[in-house]
């Protein structure tokens, strides 16, 4: 009984985009970002100059699901074209980086512009 209640407690390491860009007509309306952080723990911080926790940047403002405990940091793209991520050692430096990232895209810009600063 102990081993099955132990695989009844598995841990969810997918944690969905908060909101999806249906109107694109990509594979899939949102973003994944794959990374080796064994959970959301440190995504809670704020994003600099904001009020605004990482995760709620990443999930909500830039329409992206965080799937934890990965091999590789790497960003899927509503294209499904995926970005290897640099070596990361925060949190923080992953989240600005992925704002660098999806700024650049054609339809992220617009995701990062609506960011707020407060």
């Amino acid at each position: 009984m102990t081993s099955r209640s132990l695989c009844s407690q598995d841990i969810n390491n997918d944690f969905e985009a908060l909101r999806f860009k249906n109107v694109l007509n990509f594979q899939r309306p949102f973003r994944v970002l794959e990374t080796t952080f064994k959970n959301l723990d440190g995504f809670q911080s704020f994003y600099p100059g904001t009020k605004i926790r990482l995760e709620t940047v990443i999930r909500y403002y830039l329409c992206t699901a965080i799937y934890t405990n990965r091999r590789v940091n790497k960003l899927i793209s509503m294209d499904l074209s995926e970005f290897r991520l640099k070596k990361i050692n925060s949190e923080e430096e992953m989240t600005k980086e992925i704002v660098d990232l999806i700024g650049d895209m054609y339809f992220g810009s617009s995701d990062v512009e609506n960011i707020p600063d407060n």
